[in-house]
């Protein structure tokens, strides 16, 4: 695992899919005034830059159907995105604070106070996934409970058993695991800079949904096409819907229940 500088500015919440990760870390933002940091969002992009270089894993991932994806062990499809990722954050604006819905790529990033790992039993977790995915849970999510669930007991950084607890609970949980970067700052204050940062986390949102369009294999032809979100039918459709129904809403507006993530994974990782 290479080693990165210190990341002062960045919030980390780790944990194995199904944890609660994501609407924890949008919900903080949101209260808090911070940049989300979305993982899913970024997956599409990641995979071209690692087709660019070549990772032959990102060239396996790229090459399959979404179910294929589904069914494929994680040695076969995963890659490390740490590196994009700490690219990522570097060539974001410093203020205000980040939150990250995954876990520190390295130890160094993260000081204490700024890490945290969400930890659901296996029974929970595979309830929670169960919801997600109707149609069958990715096995490698499963698989790769113990694999987090060391890492962080190894990582040295808080954690929390996610069991029985609200969302809002979770999110309390959290913040005060993070009470003293909180304080610090700095934090988006005005609504001029809080719309900004809504502006940024439906645009990264935008971005994941068309490019999980974009990289849907072409049987015909054995590589990867844009489809057109005019023109998507069945699964892709339904998927496309998924994902705009994950787009954070104004305050303004009634917001709706929130619905299960998308079927098809957005972050080909073990920490989702």
């Amino acid at each position: 695992m290479p080693d990165y500088e210190p990341l002062p500015h960045v919030l980390w919440i780790g944990g194995p899919a199904g944890a609660g990760k994501t609407i924890v870390a949008r919900r903080l933002a949101r209260r808090y005034g911070l940049r989300w940091y979305n993982c899913d969002a970024q997956t599409w992009r990641h995979l071209d830059r690692a087709l660019a270089i070549g990772i032959r894993n990102a060239q396996r991932f790229g090459a399959l159907t979404p179910a294929q994806r589904a069914a494929a062990p994680a040695a076969e499809i995963e890659y490390d995105r740490g590196p994009f990722t700490i690219e990522d954050l570097r060539a974001l604006p410093s203020a205000p604070l980040i939150v990250v819905d995954g876990a520190p790529p390295a130890p160094t990033v993260a000081a204490e106070g700024q890490a945290v790992w969400l930890l659901p039993s296996r029974a929970v977790q595979r309830t929670r996934l169960a919801a997600r995915h109707p149609d069958g849970i990715p096995p490698r999510y499963l698989q790769q409970w113990q694999e987090v669930a060391d890492r962080a007991a190894a990582s040295g950084q808080p954690s929390v058993t996610v069991d029985g607890l609200t969302v809002e609970q979770t999110v309390a949980e959290v913040a005060r695991v993070f009470a003293n970067r909180l304080a610090a700052g700095p934090v988006a204050t005005t609504m001029a800079e809080r719309r900004q940062l809504l502006r940024y986390a439906n645009t990264e949102i935008i971005a994941q949904c068309q490019g999980w369009f974009a990289h849907q294999p072409d049987p015909a032809a054995g590589s990867l096409r844009a489809v057109s979100t005019a023109s998507a039918a069945g699964p892709a459709a339904s998927n496309w819907s998924s994902c705009r129904s994950k787009w954070p809403r104004r305050r303004s507006r009634p917001a709706p229940p929130s619905p299960p993530p998308a079927t098809e994974p957005g972050c080909p990782r073990g920490d989702r």
